[in-house]
């Protein structure tokens, strides 16, 4: 049975699972050409993604303003943000407002994270706000991609705001169990694994 997710604050989150992350973010970011429209969630994850990203043509709507400053690092991008409010602890945006202003846009690809990612329950996450704006760019893009370490399909949060059908690709790592991933096959998603002592994932 999956555990359920509580809140995590950001400070902790930054250096959990950190090398796992980084061949995640590799990975996600291979994905990208530039001069393609990215949504860029809001997670730790999606930081690393944007520090790989930085000055390589995108046209990105961050999530969060981490993953804005990460983005601005180098030029070149034309990076945007949806505006209101920001979380106290991340700095994201998950205002309706927020969400809003993503549904505005079309994206070619969505970089997305979650909390929690039980094939069973659907992807979730802790506040309902954040799984609205992570709908709204769902709903914005031609293609979904999901970033998450293999220790989050063993949780469940409170919101959910997809099924694991909703996902294109899914980006995990190598200690994923393998019938769980032929659980993730089954209902659509490609999944890509990851390894961050390799040069280059598996397939």
């Amino acid at each position: 049975m999956a555990q359920r997710g509580s809140f995590y604050p950001f400070a902790l989150r930054v250096d959990d699972h950190s090398e796992e992350k980084k061949a995640i973010a590799e990975v996600a970011a291979s994905l990208i050409k530039p001069g393609d429209s990215v949504v860029l969630d809001n997670g730790t994850t999606s930081i690393a993604v944007a520090r790989r990203l930085s000055g390589t043509g995108v046209t990105a709507m961050a999530l969060s303003l981490h993953v804005a400053a990460a983005l601005a690092v180098e030029g070149g991008d034309e990076i945007l943000v949806p505006g209101g409010p920001v979380d106290h602890d991340d700095l994201a945006f998950t205002s309706a407002g927020a969400a809003e202003a993503v549904r505005t846009m079309r994206y070619d690809v969505a970089l997305i994270s979650a909390c929690a990612a039980d094939p069973a329950t659907g992807l979730s996450v802790t506040r309902w706000g954040d799984a609205h704006v992570k709908q709204a760019a769902l709903a914005s893009s031609s293609r979904v991609v999901l970033l998450v370490t293999a220790d989050k399909f063993s949780l469940t949060a409170a919101y959910v705001f997809a099924r694991i059908s909703d996902i294109d690709t899914v980006i995990t790592t190598g200690d994923a169990p393998l019938d769980l991933i032929k659980e993730i096959e089954l209902n659509g998603p490609d999944v890509i694994i990851t390894d961050p002592r390799a040069s280059s994932p598996c397939l």
